[in-house]
């Protein structure tokens, strides 16, 4: 299967040195779970795929870009999700992904007033799939986000939510999956990011980010049924 993944951003050089970027992380770990191949595009150089690109589907990254700023290739990117919806090609977000996907499809998407989602979010799922297998009730993943879903059109269905963040995973049909989480991180990673987000998002975020760093991720359980969406997408 050929995977398209739109890249949105580049990891801070001295975590990409050791990490690599955010289409690195996405191979590494959604690869076990099936045989891909994948192709990226530059989003920010303005370079997204043709009606001809050859792929199944695509992953769009995260960012740390507002997915709701008036800039050319976010607008750009977000007409491309349209096109994407109307043909029914299987698309997953991550991140800004899934408030970019979510915007385009005419969700409100803002700063949130809750401040910095950072560390391990756990999420219950409130919605199942065939392809959502193993099951689980209750999903641990990494975050990393100021900005949130804050409100949905009737065409986003939510499948994942915490008090926190209400609309963490989104589903439109058979074809469009999100989420706000990072299941490409390692919990290194993320370790690495928060001391290096650490004065940005506050003392009290810091902390209770740390702590929740004890819980282990459903990292790899995500990117299976990532993986399984998509194999169900296009049989």
């Amino acid at each position: 299967m050929n995977i398209g993944i739109i890249v949105c951003d580049r990891v801070d050089p001295i975590l990409s040195a050791e990490f690599g970027e955010f289409a690195d992380m996405i191979i590494e770990t959604l690869s076990p779970h099936g045989d891909f191949n994948y192709q990226l595009f530059d989003a920010m150089e303005g370079v997204l795929p043709m009606t001809d690109h050859g792929c199944d589907g695509f992953i769009i990254t995260g960012s740390t870009f507002d997915a709701y700023a008036d800039i050319d290739w976010i607008n750009q990117l977000a007409q491309w999700i349209v096109t994407c919806d109307e043909a029914q090609t299987p698309l997953i977000g991550i991140c800004f992904g899934h408030q970019i996907i979510a915007r385009a499809l005419g969700a409100q998407v803002a700063k949130s007033n809750k401040g910095w989602g950072i560390g391990m979010s756990v999420n219950q799922v409130t919605g199942q799939h065939d392809w959502m297998q193993p099951r689980k009730e209750m999903i641990n993943i990494l975050v990393s986000h100021q900005d949130q879903v804050l409100q949905l059109p009737d065409s986003l269905t939510t499948i994942a939510s915490s008090d926190f963040c209400p609309n963490y995973m989104l589903i439109k049909q058979d074809h469009i999956l999100t989420i706000q989480g990072h299941p490409e991180f390692s919990t290194d990673f993320e370790y690495k990011l928060l001391e290096r987000k650490r004065e940005l998002v506050g003392e009290e975020a810091y902390q209770n980010a740390r702590t929740s760093l004890e819980l282990l991720p459903d990292s790899a359980l995500i990117m299976q049924w990532f993986a399984q969406f998509f194999y169900r997408a296009v049989a």
